[in-house]
């Protein structure tokens, strides 16, 4: 009963329980007996969906902002006296294990302790499966999930603190800057519960030498198969967020799937029969499919034709309703047990911010997976961290590109175990080593998605 109650996640194994929360009631940090402040604890897993190998996550937050001496010898502030130096409370940081085999375990106990109205006072959490492989340590590989497998599905069971009040006091986050049909994915019935931190829009690339389009609010999924070869070959290509073609995927106030087995058996028809013909299509131009994240157009990834200084034409995977679906990558949230509202409020009002936004921390969970929820960023004069001592941008041309598929966003949702059944599907279906139909496959496919539906 309390995975059902929480996530819906699979049972694990033993592992020692979590500390205590700690934290006081009058929104500073509770002070201990001996007179000392307690720490905010706070809980940070963005790392196992990281591009980023080496440094690992506490290792740079070890050296996050870099100081001077005055005889010029160079000196580092960790993230917790960044924080305490900017009037924010001391905090106890805490990392899951990185061996999958561990991971699980871990995530259980602090999942009992959550439901116990205990728990880490601040979450930042990263979404969707991830696979852990590691040459040097295979006996911790697997499938990793996250904290909180349906986001949405925890704010409906107050487990999150209500941000609303704090919100307007924010002195870092420069709300309208935040894309707002984003932002407000992390609200139920009105309430501002998360903060989501960067998200991502599967989407086809193009030289605009080549090809033009604008994006649009209006155009659906099934729009894009009748609308030329190349927004066609936009409509079939392999996407990791294929699911996005299908948002919304549940109903907001019931557990139950918006789309029928049958409707996605011909979705997934449709999209092998229009990617096998775009693939015979030699009079295509180049392009290539990718995530809209930052670096996506680094050139040791670029294909053969591209180059960094290309314009381009970004053709976003319409969803069957109409518009662009985002997928939400990473959040924070407050846990509504936490005794120190207004210390953990203060730290997720700083991760919101411009300064954050811009550095390795968001690098961890955006290089090659998705961008920050702050408008503006990305710019050759306002740069994001790639997760060392560069720094991306877009050219002006391709930054006012992204403004206009940013512009037809009409719906965001976190990622869920759901995307990944819809994405794992083609595979299943057309794969080399398959046996069953496509029909079974997707009716078990469909009825484990309504499962985990159920569960959330």
């Amino acid at each position: 009963m309390v995975m059902l109650v929480l996530t819906g996640c699979r049972p694990g194994g033993e592992s020692e329980a979590p500390k205590v929360p700690v934290g006081g009631e009058s929104g500073a940090p509770e002070v201990s007996e001996s007179g000392e402040q307690e720490p905010l604890r706070v809980f940070v897993d963005i790392e196992y969906s990281s591009c980023i190998l080496s440094p690992a996550l506490r290792e740079y937050l070890n050296e996050y902002e870099e100081a001077s001496t005055k005889n010029g010898r160079k000196l580092h502030n960790s993230f917790e006296t960044v924080i305490k130096n900017l009037g924010g409370p001391k905090l106890e940081l805490e990392f899951p294990p990185d061996d999958a085999s561990k991971r699980e375990p871990y995530l259980t106990n602090l999942r009992t302790e959550i439901l116990a109205g205990k728990g880490p006072d601040v979450f930042v959490c990263a979404t969707g499966w991830h696979y852990r492989q590691d040459s040097n340590d295979p006996a911790g590989d697997g499938e990793m999930y996250p904290l909180f497998n349906f986001p949405h599905s925890v704010m409906k069971r107050n487990i999150f603190l209500s941000l609303d009040e704090y919100i307007p006091d924010f002195q870092f986050t420069q709300w309208d800057n935040l894309t707002p049909v984003v932002m407000d994915a992390g609200k139920y019935k009105d309430t501002q519960y998360i903060l989501p931190m960067a998200y991502t829009v599967p989407m086809t690339v193009f030289k605009k030498s080549d090809f033009e389009h604008t994006p649009t609010k209006d155009m659906t999924w099934d729009e894009m198969l009748e609308s030329g070869p190349e927004l066609k070959a936009a409509a079939s290509v392999y996407y990791d967020y294929m699911s996005c073609a299908l948002m919304p995927l549940s109903a907001p106030d019931k557990d139950e799937l918006t789309f029928t087995e049958e409707e996605l058996l011909d979705f997934m028809t449709e999209r092998a029969a229009a990617n096998q013909e775009s693939l015979s299509n030699d009079s295509l131009p180049p392009f290539f499919d990718t995530a809209l994240s930052v670096d996506f157009n680094d050139e040791f990834a670029l294909p053969e034709g591209f180059t960094t200084d290309d314009e381009l034409t970004f053709v976003p995977l319409y969803s069957r309703a109409g518009g662009v679906s985002a997928a939400i990558t990473s959040f924070a949230a407050v846990n509504a047990n936490t005794r120190s509202p207004q210390a953990a409020v203060f730290l997720v009002d700083y991760l919101l911010g411009e300064e954050c936004q811009r550095s390795t921390v968001y690098a961890y969970h955006t290089l090659s997976n998705s961008i920050p929820v702050m408008e503006g960023l990305m710019q050759n004069d306002n740069p994001v961290s790639m997760g060392d001592k560069t720094a991306w941008s877009l050219s002006p041309e391709n930054y006012d590109t992204l403004c206009a598929l940013r512009g037809s966003i009409t719906h965001a949702e976190f990622c869920t175990p759901l995307d990944l059944e819809i994405s794992r599907l083609p595979y299943s279906i057309w794969g080399p080593d398959n046996q069953k139909s496509p029909e079974t496959l997707v009716h078990d496919a469909y009825m484990r998605m309504n499962m985990m539906l159920a569960e959330s």
